[in-house]
């Protein structure tokens, strides 16, 4: 709606038509004033509208979430009907949390025997039967320690009272030949910063106060060891990555000191940079023939299109242009070819920020886009046969919401310069990349999988808050992808990075078999059961 012309009235005249409207005694001059003054109520509620919204995204970003269904629903049924009162909270009784013996796979297992009876005695009870071993029961307790432990050594030593020579008892060789830290050490200090998010400071307080105080600076060292220990693989991981028939990426923003330092040095000068920010870049590829995903970190000046485009250099032209999943942000890769399939999250969320402003139009596009994820939960898990599920139950789902959305453009219910017509307009650009999924097998619906990938950055982000140089950016990005590379193929990262530490000469000289989804068999094939 355009906004009114200027309204040139004086509060006297206002005062006059009001009491000629009581008496209802109107004259002809008095109809053009009151069009002006309901056209001017109407723009005003509809800009007020656009004003409730930005408040509303702003609350959104702010830690009030209002995304699922459950939710918009009865924001949008509040917004219809205000005095409705609000229902009391149901729902689940909560569990107690404990789990399952059988989910502690690492837990050390001490078997009890029976302190007076065993296999084959006579029952004390009758007397009469034999008694046999059932399956037993399980108890846990939990134990705690403090995850960096010191261990100080003191050789003894003999000195001659004649001749004055003095001999020292011989260290075990890993105290003579190793680090001060251990491998155990460097690979939990590791873990707690890139997977934890327990910044190297807090480590060090948290050392003290035990009893144990190591520096943060000589935490540091260790997950730098740790590091290039795991160079080597890091790069197969990029090269392997490359190759994937389904790759989706984001970015976040990151900060590194240096960085900053840099462009503030050549800021008014002919080598100011025009692009100010500093991203972390989260890649994740889906290898072909097989399930195994590989989680990468960038950090930097690059944005994730460019990061993307980096590592397709690495891809054989044979292998043909791989799936990309991401939003419609920086994320393609320019000189690079791939089936670009955007996120139906984010083209629903456009709709869910609208919630307040346009309850009914909202409500029947999320309700929509609920069908279509629905279709998803049920649909087959071999890609040609999702294909064809897709195509059958959520095609003309789509089809029917884009068809919607356009009317309420067409028929004027909806200006295109309007917070709803951008929305509706997001997904008529990005509607190629929306319904890829319908066309080709494997595509998934959003760009979920990453934007969990990238908590890990944003967990360090909010802890340690920046990196202080580019190398020590590297050096996160090389532990992130590794470790969430064995989060995200059920590989314990523990057991990891003490064994890359352990057979280092082996990794070194053949890195492509000591990856996290095949180190296990190389394993194996060292110490065979």
């Amino acid at each position: 709606m355009k906004a009114p012309s200027h309204l040139d009235f004086t509060p006297e005249q206002v005062e006059q038509l009001v009491s000629r409207l009581e008496n209802k005694c109107l004259e002809q001059e008095d109809y053009p004033l009151l069009i002006d003054l309901i056209m001017a109520i109407v723009w005003l509620n509809m800009s007020l509208k656009e004003k409730d919204l930005s408040i509303q995204r702003l609350r959104s970003i702010f830690g009030i979430k209002t995304e699922t269904a459950k939710k918009l629903l009865k924001l949008a049924d509040k917004k219809s009907n205000p005095d409705s009162p609000d229902k009391e909270k149901g729902g689940k009784k909560k569990g107690s949390g404990h789990r399952a013996a059988s989910e502690y796979s690492e837990a050390k297992i001490i078997k009890i025997a029976h302190q007076v009876l065993s296999r084959e005695d006579l029952c004390p009870a009758c007397l009469k039967g034999k008694l046999f071993n059932l399956s037993p029961g399980s108890v846990l307790r939990i134990i705690g320690t403090p995850w960096l432990q010191v261990e100080i050594y003191k050789p003894e030593r003999l000195r001659c009272s004649l001749c004055g020579k003095v001999f020292t008892a011989n260290l075990p060789e890993e105290v003579m030949k190793g680090s001060r830290g251990d491998q155990t050490a460097k690979a939990i200090v590791s873990l707690m910063k890139y997977r934890g998010g327990v910044p190297f400071y807090r480590q060090e307080q948290m050392q003290t106060i035990l009893g144990a105080p190591i520096s943060a600076s000589e935490i540091w060292k260790m997950t730098e060891d740790v590091s290039e220990d795991l160079l080597p693989i890091y790069a197969v991981m990029c090269a392997s990555a490359a190759k994937g028939k389904l790759i989706q990426n984001d970015d976040t923003r990151a900060m590194v000191l240096s960085i900053m330092e840099e462009r503030e040095k050549k800021k008014g000068t002919a080598e100011e940079e025009k692009r100010k920010g500093t991203f972390t870049t989260g890649i994740l590829s889906t290898l072909r023939d097989s399930d195994v995903q590989v989680a990468l970190f960038f950090t930097g000046r690059q944005h994730a299109g460019e990061n993307l485009a980096d590592l397709l250099e690495r891809r054989e032209e044979k292998l043909g242009p791989p799936i990309q999943q991401c939003d419609g942000g920086n994320n393609s890769p320019k000189g690079h070819e791939t089936q670009l399939s955007n996120c139906l999250a984010h083209a629903r969320r456009k709709f869910c920020e609208l919630i307040e402003a346009w309850p009914q139009i909202s409500v029947q596009v999320i309700g929509w886009f609920s069908e279509i994820f629905a279709n998803e939960k049920s649909s087959p898990v071999d890609p040609e046969k999702r294909l064809l599920w897709h195509q059958e139950k959520s095609q003309t789902v789509m089809e029917t919401m884009k068809n919607y959305c356009n009317d309420l453009i067409g028929k004027k219910e909806v200006e295109p310069n309007s917070s709803m017509g951008k929305a509706i307009a997001y997904m008529n650009n990005h509607w190629e990349g929306l319904t890829l999924f319908l066309k080709v097998p494997g595509v998934p619906l959003t760009n979920n999988a990453t934007e969990r990938l990238l908590k890990r950055s944003v967990l360090n982000r909010k802890n340690a808050y920046f990196y202080r140089t580019e190398s020590g950016a590297r050096i996160g990005d090389i532990l992130m992808s590794t470790i969430e590379t064995c989060v995200l193929n059920e590989v314990n990262p523990w057991k990891y990075l003490i064994a890359i530490q352990e057979h280092q000469a082996k990794v070194q000289k053949d890195p492509e078999l000591w990856v996290p989804w095949k180190y296990e068999k190389e394993l194996e094939k060292l110490h065979p059961t």
